[in-house]
């Protein structure tokens, strides 16, 4: 004998929803890629969610707050792997240089060998435009 699943309140739909979303948005500033991910999961739950509580005449606020929240960090996070990608190498090469580098006078010319090589993968911007600040 198979049992129906239990309907959802109302706000039990939003909540999920809502809180998917935010996680979303925590894991994009964590881990792109896995942001991404939960954030098209996240969608789709927000989306149905709006369905159902629009069939029964319930408040769809949570659901779209959750909606809006998902796609700004499905951009988020699609912009974050994009810069990743595109600057992986010059990335990597300032790691490298950091982990070496003992001095701020040797950390600081880390800094301006990633603005040089990021000033050249960016041909739009004018040479010397990019300014990094060391932390102190």
């Amino acid at each position: 004998m198979l049992h129906q699943p239990a309907d959802a309140s109302g706000v039990e739909i939003g909540r999920r929803a809502l809180l998917l979303s935010i996680g979303a948005l925590a894991l994009t500033l964590m881990f792109p890629v896995l942001g991404l991910a939960l954030g098209v999961f996240s969608i789709v739950v927000s989306v149905r969610g709006w369905q159902a509580l629009a069939r029964k005449k319930r408040s769809v606020l949570m659901p779209v707050l959750g909606s809006l929240i998902s796609s700004a960090s499905i951009v988020l996070a699609a912009l974050m792997a994009w810069f990743q990608t595109y600057f992986g190498n010059e990335l990597s090469s300032y790691t490298e240089c950091m982990k070496g580098a003992g001095t701020t006078t040797a950390q600081q010319i880390c800094a301006t060998d990633l603005q040089r090589d990021m000033e050249r993968r960016l041909p739009f911007l004018p040479e010397g435009s990019l300014r990094f600040s060391l932390p102190s």
